[in-house]
């Protein structure tokens, strides 16, 4: 049955006995499939930041050995790509080096000094370029120098910040006055990584991540309220028994504050009131003595009897046939208890 066909002619819902089970039903199942959802968001959002920062921290690697030739490492880097904006800026992409001193040249006060040129062609005749990196004015050709003497078998760091583009690489030991020098038997060796991916790994990484810390959060407020839901759902067999019997002990109850009890035995009193009230006013007759009444027998091993008034309460007779001026209730077992005004 269609939507339209459950609406009456003044466009009102028609409802049964069980279409509030219904709507609560299909209100719960959307919310666990919300809260499914969520999670799978939360999960979804962290996988693909950590597979973003796995790229942006793992760089590129490279090598160089050493040339007896050029009496350097040279190294044909390759194309480095990142946000092409010109200039030192955030945008730049790291280059890490490491340099070894396998053999350093045998003179006194020898440093290392490394270029990154940013040129196409690294066969081509590079010394202009060299001159350029040594004063420092441009950012597309760098040059770095170890502070101090370098020994055999020394590690050395560099770290230089690149625009996109194609580099070469130079690494060469130089004296005191910082013109190159060493022995085609001298010995350097060059590994260095670069980072192209650290700028758009980490960022959008970082963008995964905050949408997974509010998918977090939605899945959070998703929970709250589907257990808010179901609190009522899962109470356990035994409190559903004991709200059940708490709820017919208090429909069966007193229903209202009990009568005064009588002071003796029922019928005598009642019966000349009624009588009174409903018979004309006559002459009273003539006084007749009463037959003396023989005494009772011992009643003092008989059980009270409890008899019912208005409202579901007892009062207790005694075995002397007095009335015990407490009022009483019954209980589900079937045992009386004083009443608890």
């Amino acid at each position: 049955m269609s939507d339209e066909e459950q609406l009456d002619a003044t466009g009102a819902l028609k409802v049964d006995e069980d279409q509030d089970e219904v709507l609560e039903e299909m209100s719960l199942e959307e919310r666990k499939e919300r809260l499914k959802q969520a999670r799978w968001n939360v999960f979804l959002y962290l996988g693909i930041a950590a597979i973003l920062f796995s790229f942006a921290l793992v760089g590129m690697p490279f090598s160089a050995d050493y040339d007896g030739f050029t009496s350097s490492a040279e190294k044909d880097v390759g194309f480095v790509w990142g946000v092409p904006v010109d200039g030192e800026d955030l945008f730049d992409v790291p280059m890490k080096l490491t340099v070894t001193a396998t053999k350093v040249p045998a003179e006194a006060n020898v440093h290392i000094g490394v270029y990154v040129l940013e040129e196409e062609n690294c066969q081509t005749n590079l010394g202009s370029l060299t001159e350029e990196a040594r004063a420092g004015e441009s950012h597309s050709y760098q040059y770095q120098v170890t502070d101090g003497p370098v020994l055999d078998d020394g590690t050395y760091e560099f770290e230089f910040k690149i625009d996109p583009g194609h580099y070469c690489l130079i690494a060469q030991y130089i004296d005191a006055d910082g013109a190159k020098t060493g022995a085609s038997s001298d010995g350097l060796q060059v590994s260095g990584k670069v980072y192209p991916n650290q700028f758009f790994g980490g960022v959008v990484g970082l963008i995964c991540l905050s949408l997974s810390i509010f998918a977090f959060v939605g899945a959070q407020k998703h929970g709250e309220t589907l257990r808010s839901i179901l609190e009522g759902t899962n109470e356990s067999t035994e409190s559903k028994v004991l709200a059940e019997l708490a709820g017919g002990r208090l429909s069966s109850g007193p229903s209202g504050p009990p009568p005064a009890g009588p002071t003796g035995p029922p019928g005598e009193g009642d019966a000349v009131q009624a009588s009174s009230e409903t018979s004309d006013p006559a002459p009273a007759p003539a006084a007749s003595p009463e037959p003396e009444t023989p005494p009772s027998p011992s009643m003092d091993g008989a059980e009270p009897i409890f008899e019912a008034t208005d409202g579901g309460y007892f009062f207790r007779k005694m075995p002397d046939g007095n009335y015990d001026q407490t009022v009483y209730v019954q209980l589900e077992d079937g045992t009386y208890v004083p009443h608890d005004a």
